[in-house]
């Protein structure tokens, strides 16, 4: 990077341009050849118009399509009173000077158009995309906490997507944060931000307990180290299906008057409840088994992020935050009189910390079960705060679909009741809308290998109909295989979030 300011003086200088360019906010010349033409502009307009270059410099917009030029100003936005916008256009493209830049402008209605000259623009772009390589496009400067002072390091945003449950497949529904995070990460990047990419995982739980009642009645060791996530799954929708069938009993006994008790105190909801206790207790026995199917699950993750190109820096999750930290943030939310107790519970009625409707809306989340389980909204106040210590993070998002949109709002509202604004305005929600129709629990999740499996598929049956240029193509499966995926993740990207 340092040597790239001494080409650029050169380059300027050259085309008979002053040098050093004039400073403006957030203009990087050495990295994004188009500020050259913006801080060039600014210079020329302030002669010409009497405003200041602090005006000007912002006001100068890309614009949509080409044919309206390269740059657009639009005249109101330079607040100059006493004329017209039109008649200032025509006074300012009248005594615009000749440019070694930029051709005379010209006027559309309300803006100044700007169109670049080619043989100059070329001459400026063609050595920095060739002194640069990878690098170019990316701007190493704005992610700088101070742009004038490197030693002063970057500015470090936490990105936190994907993060599916352990022990299922990755199915569709995962796919839309998997793609935005990936894409919000790798902008950061490219915007010279420090980025840790944060796969969450649903690691704990109850239905933990659960999976593992599954694999003492259904589990086979062979087919377990056959195919684990596969297995996992397949024996996770058949106790689901006892589960319902449980759960129908207990209705049928209770709406006929009968003891129902046998089935509430000893069934397999009540046997999951003990066997995560257990866990959260560190029983041996339970967690030996719960770490296994983790790292089996994580194993398979990692092989399919590697087909999507995307990797992650920390696979956090659930079962990684301190208990000793979630029970210094229950202790101080009841401390602060955040929370109260309700019917055996520990809640947060957000309606009597903030007036009227906002705190209405918020409703009254659970943090603590009657049995002393902390809830997600314990677990994940501890955990932002863990990575406040680890990280130093200036910004994190999570990328998470519109169905925790209320959890968020909560999340961010507690830690900032709890004396942390700072921290809440760090933190910030990206929602998606959800693939629908697809359920884990019974069996009809549509799982993403499946997916990446046919796109290829479909794409090498495509290649296969233009026999000549099939046979010039080295690897066709290969390239079916990457063509399907950027498919897909063109295809979901081209929509609304």
């Amino acid at each position: 990077m340092a040597a790239q300011p001494s080409l650029l003086a050169e380059k300027l200088k050259s085309l008979s341009l002053a040098t050093p360019l004039p400073k403006y906010p957030n203009c990087y010349p050495e990295v994004n050849p188009v500020d050259i033409y913006r801080a060039h502009l600014t210079s020329i307009l302030t002669e010409v118009t009497g405003v200041d270059a602090a005006i000007i410099y912002p006001a100068l917009q890309w614009t949509q399509t080409l044919e309206k030029g390269d740059l657009v100003l639009p005249i109101p936005a330079l607040r100059v009173k006493g004329k017209k916008p039109d008649q200032l256009g025509a006074e300012w493209v009248e005594k615009f000077p000749e440019s070694p830049l930029v051709h005379k402008p010209t006027t559309a209605g309300t803006f100044l158009q700007f169109f670049f000259k080619v043989d100059k623009l070329a001459q400026i772009l063609i050595p920095s995309i060739l002194k640069r390589g990878k690098s170019f496009g990316r701007n190493e400067y704005i992610g700088l906490k101070d742009p004038v002072d490197e030693s002063k390091g970057r500015k470090k945003i936490i990105v936190e997507f994907s993060s599916p449950n352990i022990a299922k497949p990755f199915h569709a529904g995962h796919l839309r944060s998997t793609i935005i995070g990936g894409f919000l990460a790798n902008l950061y990047q490219g915007a010279g931000w420090d980025v840790v990419r944060v796969n969450y995982l649903g690691d704990w739980g109850k239905q933990y307990g659960l999976l593992a009642l599954a694999f003492e009645k259904y589990g086979s060791e062979e087919a377990l180290e056959a195919d684990p996530i596969k297995h996992l799954f397949e024996i996770y929708v058949k106790i689901n299906v006892d589960l319902s069938a449980e759960k129908d009993e207990i209705k049928k006994l209770e709406e006929a008057g009968q003891d129902a008790s046998h089935l509430k105190n000893d069934g397999l909801d009540e046997q999951a409840r003990r066997y995560f206790k257990a866990m959260t207790e560190n029983d041996a026995k339970a967690i030996a088994l719960w770490k296994r199917f983790r790292e089996l699950s994580i194993t398979r993750y990692m092989q399919t992020y590697a087909r999507l190109n995307i990797h992650f820096d920390d696979y956090s999750g659930e079962s990684q935050v301190n208990q000793d930290r979630m029970d210094a943030a229950a202790l101080k939310l009841e401390e602060m009189k955040i929370s109260e107790e309700s019917e055996g519970a520990v809640i947060v009625d957000f309606a009597k910390h903030i007036p009227g409707k906002p705190g209405k809306s918020l409703e009254r989340p659970i943090i603590k079960k009657k049995d002393g389980t902390a809830l997600y909204l314990t677990r994940d106040i501890s955990e932002i705060m863990q990575r406040v210590d680890k990280y130093h993070f200036d910004y994190m998002i999570y990328v998470v679909a519109t169905q925790q949109d209320l959890h968020f709002k909560q999340l961010f509202k507690i830690i900032e009741l709890m004396g942390h604004k700072d921290i809440a305005q760090k933190v910030q929600h990206i929602n998606f809308g959800m693939v629908h129709g697809m359920s884990t629990r019974k069996g009809n999740a549509k799982f993403l290998d499946d997916i990446l499996e046919e796109v290829g598929e479909k794409m090498h049956e495509v290649m296969q109909k233009n026999q000549s240029k099939y046979e010039q193509v080295e690897n066709p499966l290969a390239t079916a295989d990457i063509l399907g995926i950027s498919s897909v993740m063109v295809q979901d990207m081209s929509g609304k979030r």
